[in-house]
């Protein structure tokens, strides 16, 4: 049986993105967590390490950055390495919300709930930068053996 779940959400960066969702348990920081060429995850992000943002909703608990974060996810976009949207609890920084503005990737944050907690990786979400995020699953529950 599939579900959709509506969250509300505080919308940042207008725009709508749907995708398979990555989910991060750490913040992030697009200026030294993430490889531009390949949209690699390349710090010390347990949760994380070694995938790829690339295609993906990226689902964080919050940013954490320098002035030049903007010009990271800018350049992701321009290597088409970049996630489809940003997700996060908290606010982002305010150099995050500037790079999502030029390469027009949505964000929302503040949502209504704790999507670290209640959104598995893979789960297939859309988002509307106008503050929405939906997300759809397959709650097919497997019968187990007597």
């Amino acid at each position: 049986m599939k579900s959709v779940r509506k969250i509300r959400c505080r919308g940042l960066v207008k725009g709508r993105a749907r995708g398979p969702a990555l989910v991060a348990r750490e913040p992030i920081s697009f200026l030294g967590d993430l490889e531009i060429e390949t949209g690699r995850i390349v710090g010390e992000l347990p949760s994380l390490k070694g995938a790829t943002v690339g295609g993906k909703i990226l689902v964080m608990p919050g940013s954490s950055g320098s002035a030049g974060a903007w010009r990271f996810l800018y350049q992701m976009y321009k290597h088409h390495t970049h996630p489809l949207a940003l997700v996060s609890l908290n606010l982002p920084d305010p150099s995050v919300v500037q790079g999502a503005i030029l390469a027009g990737i949505p964000v929302v944050c503040e949502p209504d709930e704790d999507v670290i907690q209640t959104i598995e990786g893979g789960d297939m979400i859309e988002v509307d930068g106008e503050g929405t995020l939906m997300v759809f699953r397959d709650d097919t529950v497997k019968a187990q053996d007597a």
